[in-house]
Parts: structure tokens; sequence; C-alpha cells
């Protein structure tokens, strides 16, 4: 079982959660999305089948296009129904290749909590020129039930793996109510959230997310 993180409840209520890993390396390859999710999938084999499975980007620096450094912030998350806090917990202890070797530590358990503004650092969506992509974002939001007051779209994004290659944008989403925002984190936008891409977390401001 994977502990909630200290003075804080996870609630049958809280259906989706993030379960965070202490995560132990120095050096991965740069664009290790791909490889990430064939590892967890190696030692979850459930996870493939999981609805709504998300995996979070892992924090990083990279000095060119073919490494990346962790921080020591970098954190294994995995957002997942909260039904799965027995199973995910059998990762801790896990040595993942990607493309450098990191080893999983102790886990806990994190609820997603309401923010009037949300990033996700790749949202990818089929579309490449800005315009069209927000366009497509603000059709997807409204399909969730949610208004886009402010959207703010970030940096180009692309990934390739085995299965073929995911492009978009950073991106933010500003003026949630605590409904709305819990909504977007709980199912996210677009393609491969399994691959990092639609997952959003709160944002302190809107300032700088097109350098982010």
């Amino acid at each position: 079982m994977v502990a909630a993180e200290p003075g804080r409840t996870v609630s049958d209520r809280d259906d989706v959660i993030d379960f965070v890993f202490d995560l132990h390396g120095r050096v991965i390859a740069l664009d290790y999305a791909d490889r990430l999710w064939r590892a967890l999938a190696g030692h979850l084999a459930w996870l493939v089948d999981e609805p709504g499975a998300g995996v979070h980007p892992l924090a990083g620096v990279s000095a060119g296009d073919a490494e990346l450094y962790l921080t020591r912030r970098a954190r294994l998350t995995l957002r997942l129904s909260a039904s799965r806090a027995a199973a995910v917990g059998t990762l801790a202890g896990q040595r993942l290749d990607l493309g450098g070797e990191v080893d999983v530590g102790a886990a806990r358990q994190r609820r997603l909590l309401p923010a009037g503004v949300l990033y996700s650092p790749f949202v990818s969506i089929g579309e490449m020129e800005e315009r069209p992509f927000l366009e497509r974002c603000r059709a997807d939001f409204a399909a969730l039930g949610v208004r886009a007051t402010q959207l703010v779209c970030g940096k180009r994004r692309q990934s390739t793996g085995q299965d073929g290659e995911w492009r978009g944008f950073s991106l933010m989403i500003a003026g949630l109510g605590p409904e709305a925002s819990l909504a977007i984190q709980r199912t996210g936008i677009g393609s491969g959230r399994e691959r990092g891409c639609g997952i959003f977390v709160p944002h302190k401001s809107v300032v700088a997310v097109g350098e982010t």
C-alpha cells in the first residue's frame, strides 16, 4: 500500500490521484517517454489496460539533444485511480532503463487539488499550428463541460517512440473554478497520457509560460 502524504488524507472521494515515487538516477535519454512507459508496463502488466493512466514528465535539464540530467526534484509520478494503491506499490525498489538507469524509491499518495491556473508541458492533439491547436483545445475542454476563458500556448513539443510520433505545444489554462480544475486534472486532453502528454498540474501564474 502507498501511504498518503503527511497531513493529508486520501478519501474514497478522491477517485483519481497521483502516486509519487522517489527517483534515484543521474542521466537518462532526453526523449525518454516511450522507454519509461514500456518499462512501467513491464513491471505493472495491468497498466496498459488502465483507463486514463497518466505518467508525469520527469524534472530535468539538458545542454544538448541527447541527454537529460535529472534534478533533485525529479520524481516518478503516476496519475491513476486511487483503487490502484496496493498494485502500484510494487513498483518501489525496481530499476528502470531509460537510456540510463534509475532506481524507484518509496512512494506516497497526493490528492488532486483545485487551482485557478493549470499547466501541461506537452499537449498532443494532432495540430502543429498554434491557432488550430488552440481551437481544438477549446473544443476538447468544452466537451468536458469546461469553458476555457484564457489559454496560453507555449513551446512546440515533439516525442518519438516505437508506436509513432507525438507533436504539440505546452499549454496553460486560467480562470478555472474548482470543479472545472479538477475535471481537467482527472481526464486531461489529447493523446499520449501514458507518455506525459495532456497531464495538467497547478501553475502559479501565467507569466513566462512560453518559456517553460
